[in-house]
This record gives C-alpha cells, sequence and structure tokens, in this order.
C-alpha cells in the first residue's frame, strides 16, 4: 500500500514479507484520535494449517522520493526476502504480438482464419499470435462459457492437422501460443466426472468447477496436460487465465482439509501447481512463453511467468494504461496491454491512443486486420516501427510516472541513449532525462505539447510526424526553460 502526495512523490509504502498466505492491508480515516490514518495489516483471517512458529516482516517506506522508486526498491526487497529468482524472459517476450480474442471471439477461431491474421500481424510488425478461447474441442459458446473446459483437446473440425497449422504460422515467423484456463473445470468435460470430488466451489458465471489444487492429482492432471499438449502440437507457449480463482478468500470459509489433500494451504497449492506446469513447459522449450494476467501478479509468481497482462479492459485506454503503469511498478517481468480493438469505423487517431496510451508496455493488437482501412493498418505498422526501435526502453528502462491520482497524466522511460516521454492527458511536462534519441508521443486530442525544462539540453533537431507516419516538418528547437511543439493529436516527435 502507497500513500502519495499529488506530485507522485512516496508519502508512506507499506508492505508485508509475506507473498503467499493472504494478508489484507487496510487504511481508513481516524476519527478519534485528531485527523489522520487507522492501518490494519491483517494475518490468518482464512482458512490455514496449523503453525508452531510463523515470522513475518513490515516494511515501512517513508522516504521523500518518486512513487515509482519506494516501489521498485520494495519489489528487491521482496525478491531478497523470499530468495526468488524470477523467470527467463526472452527477447520475443518484448516484441509486438497479436491476440485473436476481440478480433474473432471464440466462435471464429479456426485454422483459416488465424493463419490470415498472423500473416497481416506480421506484415505489421508483431511476432507472436495468441490464439484465444475456442480451439479447443466442443467449444460451444451459446451453451455456457467454460462448460467444457478440463480436457484442453484440439477441436478436429475446426483444426484438421492442428501440428501442421502450428507449422504453418511458425514459418511466417511468428510465434504461437494458446489461451488456457486451468483451474476451470466443465461439467460437460470428460475429466469432471474424475475430478468432481476434488472441487474448491463451484464459479456460476463459468458454467464451471474451480479445481482444489491442494490435491497431488489435480495438480498432475492439469500441469501433465498443458505440457503433453505442448510437446504433441509445438507451440511456443500459454496465456494462463483465472490462476486468481483458486484462492482461499472466495472458497469456502470452512475450507475442508485433508483427505488426500497433501496441502492445507490453497494458495500454497496453486503456486506449487504453476511451478510444475512452468519446470515441464521450460525443459520443453528453454525460451517458453508464459503469460499471467492481473490480479495474479506477485512477485512469487514472477517465478513462473515472464509476461504479465492488465486485466480486461477492451476499447478503455484510461484503463488499459492504468493498469499496466500499476503493474509495471512492481513487476521484474515484461508488462502486456490488454488486447487492444476499436471499431473499424474510428476515426484513425482516436484508434492510435489504444496503442500510444499503452507504450510503456508490450502492444497486443487484438483488432480484425481483415476490417482495417488503410489509414488504420498503415497507422499500425509505423507506430508499431517506432515502438520495435525502443522496445527495451519501452519495456526496460527506469520510468518516472506522473499523476497516478488522475490516473497518470504522463510518463518518461529512460535507458542506455534513449528517452521515451508520453503524454497521456494536457500537462506540461518537465523530464528528468532526454537522451539524443528520443521519442515524444502525444497521446491527447491537443496539437500541442508544452514544456517546462530545468535543464538546458541545447539545441535538437525534431522530426514531428502524424500518428500515421507522414512528416509534417523538420525544424530545430531550443530544449531549454518554458516552449511549445506543435505536433498533432496522437503524433509523435523524434528528437536528435
Amino acid at each position: 500500500m502507497t500513500f502519495i502526495n499529488n506530485n507522485s512523490q512516496n508519502r508512506l509504502t507499506i508492505a508485508a514479507s509475506e507473498l503467499i498466505y493472504p494478508v489484507t492491508l487496510n487504511a481508513g480515516e481516524n476519527e478519534e484520535n485528531e485527523v489522520g490514518f487507522d492501518i490494519r495489516i491483517s494475518l490468518f483471517e482464512y482458512a490455514d494449517k496449523a503453525m508452531d512458529l510463523y515470522k513475518v516482516k513490515i516494511r515501512f517506506d517513508s522516504r521523500n522520493i518518486h512513487y515509482n522508486k519506494a516501489q521498485s526498491d520494495l519489489l528487491n526487497w521482496w525478491k531478497t526476502e523470499n530468495k526468488l529468482t524470477f523467470a527467463k524472459v526472452p527477447q520475443k517476450a518484448h516484441m509486438p504480438f497479436y491476440c485473436t480474442w476481440y478480433a474473432l471471439k471464440a466462435d471464429g477461431v479456426n485454422a483459416f482464419n488465424v493463419e490470415k491474421q498472423a500473416k497481416l500481424a506480421k506484415q505489421l510488425g508483431c511476432e507472436t499470435i495468441i490464439v484465444d478461447d475456442g480451439w479447443q474441442k466442443a467449444q460451444d459458446a451459446k451453451a455456457g462459457y467454460c462448460l467444457y473446459n478440463g480436457d484442453w483437446e484440439v477441436d478436429p473440425v475446426r483444426f484438421k492437422d492442428f501440428k501442421g497449422h502450428v507449422k504453418n504460422v511458425q514459418a511466417m515467423g511468428m510465434n504461437y501460443m494458446l489461451w488456457v484456463g486451468p483451474s476451470m473445470i466443465g461439467e460437460k468435460s470428460k475429466i469432471y466426472e474424475k475430478l468432481k470430488d476434488k472441487m474448491l466451489y463451484k464459479a456460476d458465471w463459468a458454467n464451471a468447477w474451480v479445481a482444489d489444487p491442494r490435491f497431488p492429482e489435480v495438480r498432475k492432471y492439469l500441469a501433465e496436460r498443458l505440457i503433453t499438449l505442448m510437446k504433441e502440437s509445438g507451440i511456443d507457449g500459454y496465456k494462463i487465465d483465472f490462476m486468481d480463482l483458486m484462492n482461499s478468500r472466495y472458497a469456502s470459509k470452512n475450507l475442508a482439509m485433508g483427505n488426500g489433500r497433501d496441502y492445507d494451504n490453497v494458495e500454497e497449492a496453486t503456486v506449487k501447481l504453476l511451478a510444475d506446469i512452468y519446470a515441464g513447459c521450460q525443459a520443453l522449450n528453454p525460451d517458453v512463453l508464459i503469460e499471467f494476467r492481473q490480479f495474479f501478479t506477485n512477485p512469487v509468481l514472477q517465478q513462473y511467468a515472464n509476461m504479465f497482462r492488465a486485466v480486461d479492459c477492451p476499447n478503455d485506454i484510461m484503463e488499459n494504461r492504468t493498469r499496466t503503469l500499476d503493474a509495471r511498478n512492481l513487476n521484474n517481468q515484461v508488462i502486456h496491454a490488454d488486447p487492444l480493438a476499436w471499431n473499424e469505423n474510428e476515426n484513425v487517431q482516436a484508434s492510435a491512443l489504444q496503442l500510444l496510451h499503452t507504450m510503456l508496455s508490450v502492444p497486443q493488437v487484438s483488432t480484425d486486420l481483415t476490417k482495417m482501412n488503410a489509414s488504420q493498418l498503415k497507422m499500425l505498422k509505423f507506430l508499431l516501427k517506432q515502438w520495435r526501435e525502443f522496445n527495451l526502453v519501452l519495456t526496460r528502462g527506469n520510468a518516472l510516472n506522473y499523476g497516478p491520482d488522475s490516473h497518470y497524466t504522463w510518463s518518461e522511460t529512460s535507458l542506455d541513449n534513449q528517452t521515451v516521454i508520453v503524454a497521456y492527458q494536457q500537462s506540461i511536462l518537465n523530464p528528468r532525462n532526454l537522451a539524443k534519441n528520443s521519442l515524444i508521443i502525444n497521446g491527447t486530442h491537443q496539437d500541442k505539447l508544452v514544456f517546462d525544462l530545468s535543464t538546458d539540453y541545447g539545441v535538437r533537431t525534431v522530426m514531428v510526424y502524424n500518428c500515421t507516419g507522414d512528416l509534417i516538418r523538420k525544424e530545430k528547437i531550443n530544449f531549454n526553460g518554458l516552449f511549445k511543439i506543435n505536433v498533432p493529436g496522437s503524433g509523435i516527435v523524434k528528437i536528435y
């Protein structure tokens, strides 16, 4: 929990060293002993195993520093206290992705459509495709979401030769990932009868049950099923969804223990399951791609995934930028935006904002590329090219985000000789660094950006572009003091 002032400075960051057993932090106004806050840190609120000894550290950081620094230091503290080794992040995890979810939905997923979208996505600059829900056997969205989950068998009608199909896509230069939701077992799946007495609770909204990972049979089945599927199909990794449902907070207060369970704690067993899945998949492919999603972004889980995605927020630029920047602050791995989608008839400048507001994360394009007009495709190709050029500073740079109390107003990130500045709302920009090779992004509807620099960066050559890559002008600007740059809304400025 971080308290901040309206200058994005840390006032107090509080954290517990515990990362597996549930911890609850609450803050509320103190109404009895003058003005201030009451802070509560609660342990053991949920069913757990009996312990003779328990040790936890509580960390208080009241330094007057940018809150991003306080949170990055916290992540390092967690890593040291818990002796964490984060999962390997291959270079391909940094490159732009394409996801089928918003473009095709479940009913549109088949070999023909996937290969068509993959080919177009590769031409635009993407290097990985995530084939989302709809690929598995007996998929019937009308019968109920997740009703058949659990078997994880490829639908032979939609994919007559799945292994050959995967090779076709990989031959295009695209990595291939599949969506799975291992926590969910549908009542129409074949495995349900075998595991039906080993469930935590029913997720009525999904017409499925949440499996109880405390049973070794459950963990063994789920891990082996995904590892076998990867081995047989030749895919490059998984988008693993819904693991936050394996949570003692959601289960019954009278959580059963024993009776074949080798763990008492749900969270501890879930970590073991995810560790088994990652170890098995990485044994097949050392550069395996594994994506988790908010809200299972815990530092412990960063040992078993190399990508973490913002929770679902389609066509919502404010939510997507807030989610990605929030997740980036406390994550060593690569942060991905929720898949980007917009109406094909949208104004191209407005469409561009979907990408521009999530620049400090990896983009996942998810709009139907066959329906995009020439301007939309031109915009995507141009902006993804810029993203690829600056991808390391965008995903690995030292980022400072301003205005978290306003869902973020602007960001800056620097690495080596590159700086990227992104304005999300009308703001006066005063970056702490402006490298020789810099990119400035106008993620607003205004046709200008205003700077107030305390450091004299001298006269620099700038190239001003609109969002489709047309050069508006080239000029020299003195980067010192108070000045403005005229740049179209959704446009960019490159500095040399």
